[in-house]
């Protein structure tokens, strides 16, 4: 497509081409066919909330999901309550995971491989630290009880985070 310099309709050597909406409509296609496995239509809210907590390494927060879509769809996204519905119903169906840290709040990760979490104590930072690096240590802890865990069961680890600690440090 050709587009007129600036000044004028001369538009000899200027190529604009339109952006490329391969990496939007993947994305798209990708959690559409993970709604659809898991016996979820495709809803535009859950797509919004699904695309924005997928290049997240952690959890975020109903309010921050929401804020994220804002931030991203310059037209508009869901209401506040409509994200938390969203949320809620993807966290039912195993889509979701739920956090709940200190002073209240809950944060909202994928369920995808299993995980624990880190808390930072400081700033509130959470890391997801694979289950596998952790799974000796939580044999020894339940060895010799009568507890037994279930599938969704998880350690949540409180701490400084590298941030914090570099911070700390000088």
């Amino acid at each position: 497509m050709l587009a007129p310099a600036a000044g004028g309709g001369d538009t000899e050597g200027v190529t604009v081409e339109p952006p490329d909406p391969a990496p939007v409509d993947d994305t798209v296609e990708r959690i559409g066919e993970l709604l659809r496995s898991r016996g979820l239509r495709r809803m535009p809210s859950r797509i919004a909330v699904l695309a924005t907590l997928e290049p997240v390494a952690g959890h975020l927060s109903v309010a921050d999901i929401h804020q994220r879509i804002l931030e991203a769809a310059p037209e508009g996204g869901p209401d506040l309550a409509t994200v938390y519905r969203t949320v809620t119903t993807l966290v039912d169906q195993g889509v979701l995971h739920a956090l709940a840290v200190e002073g209240g709040v809950t944060t909202y990760g994928l369920t995808g491989k299993p995980h624990h979490h880190a808390v930072c104590t400081d700033c509130g930072t959470i890391i997801e630290v694979p289950a596998s690096r952790l799974s000796t240590a939580l044999e020894h802890a339940i060895e010799g009880s009568s507890f037994t865990l279930s599938e969704q069961a998880g350690l949540t680890l409180h701490g400084l985070c590298p941030d914090c600690q570099r911070r700390a440090g000088s």
